[in-house]
């Protein structure tokens, strides 16, 4: 039995854990409905694509994820044996359950860890897509990129396989379900997604500081990037730091708690960025004429739908008009400018 001091740490520990975990659901649900008449205006109204899908699966099926998890962590009855047999259950069958439910279906996946890793690659594909069409669908981007993503689903199944339940004191007043582990996989899990968001927002800054320099001014569709690519940088790259500093250094009651903000402030920044694509303007620049801003400029003309057209994973329908870095500017040869 620990030590009355040890009891107390402990509790603290998991009522900071669930703090953080509600403030967080609420920072999700808050949003959500902030935003919720721009997602009417910009997405119901519109043809449904399969991106738009995605956006609405990421939209809604992490609340509704975090609403089970929620109940894991303050229900008295997820305890004991319900909790040891769930928590194996994640942990062998992980990466089955990743494959069969895919990145934004997987139901089953309540843990709060569970869900920031399926809610995470499914926000990591968002972005290394949004990157490779910024870059008009160069295999250059894409294949790093995807590569450090294949990566990071590797590393996570490994991670699940050395999951098990936080141990709590048998005690009425200790009530939380959560999956932990005192393996460096699991540090490792919140390193590769700091590596890939650090990559995607160089690769966004350099393609645009490129496009501006050739052209000399900046679009509304430039300044989207730029601001949002810069707002989920530094937002997630931080929360994901402190995640993987968590592991390293915190003791196993305090490894876990920062796993739910991370995957509900992700969902959010996500929601966001589709949503400010969806409203960009569709002219660019004044004081152009038509004929020289048609072939001159940069055309908006669907970026995603375009750059993504072959996945399917159109974020925008052939009629929106959202913008693209390439395909008509050239340079005074004649020859479209090399980036």
């Amino acid at each position: 039995m620990p030590s009355p001091q040890a009891l107390v740490t402990i509790a603290n520990h998991l009522r900071i854990g669930k703090y953080v975990q509600v403030a967080g659901f609420v920072v999700l649900i808050y949003d959500h409905i902030l935003t919720f008449p721009e997602e009417v205006e910009r997405t119901w109204k519109r043809k449904l694509t399969p991106a738009a899908f995605l956006f609405y699966l990421n939209r809604y099926i992490t609340p509704l994820q975090y609403i089970v998890v929620i109940t894991a962590f303050h229900h008295p009855r997820w305890i004991g044996k319900v909790c040891e047999d769930f928590v194996k259950f994640e942990g062998v069958m992980g990466g089955l359950m990743n494959n069969l439910c895919g990145d934004a279906l997987c139901l089953a996946c309540t843990q709060p860890f569970k869900v920031k890793l399926t809610t995470r690659r499914f926000i990591s594909a968002v972005m290394i897509l949004r990157v490779y069409a910024l870059y008009g669908r160069q295999n250059l981007v894409l294949y790093p990129l995807s590569a450090i993503w294949v990566a990071h689903i590797i590393i996570t199944a490994k991670a699940n396989s050395t999951g098990f339940a936080l141990p709590l004191p048998p005690s009425a007043s200790f009530v939380g379900c959560l999956l932990t582990s005192n393996s460096n996989w699991y540090s490792i899990v919140w390193i590769t997604p700091l590596v890939l968001d650090a990559a995607v927002f160089l690769l966004t800054v350099w393609r645009i500081r490129k496009y501006i320099t050739l052209t000399g001014r900046k679009t509304p569709m430039m300044h989207i990037f730029l601001r949002d690519g810069i707002l989920y940088f530094f937002v997630i790259f931080l929360i994901n730091l402190g995640n993987a500093l968590l592991y390293f250094l915190a003791p196993e009651s305090l490894k876990p708690i920062g796993a739910p903000l991370s995957s509900m402030m992700s969902a959010t920044m996500i929601s966001r960025l589709i949503l400010n694509l969806r409203a960009a303007p569709t002219v660019i620049g004044t004081g152009i004429s038509s004929h020289t801003s048609r072939r001159d400029s940069i055309q908006v003309s669907g970026i995603v739908s375009r750059a993504m057209r072959k996945f399917g994973q159109d974020f925008e329908s052939p009629n929106d008009s959202v913008g693209t870095l390439v395909g008509n500017h050239r340079s005074r040869s004649g020859a479209p400018y090399p980036f």
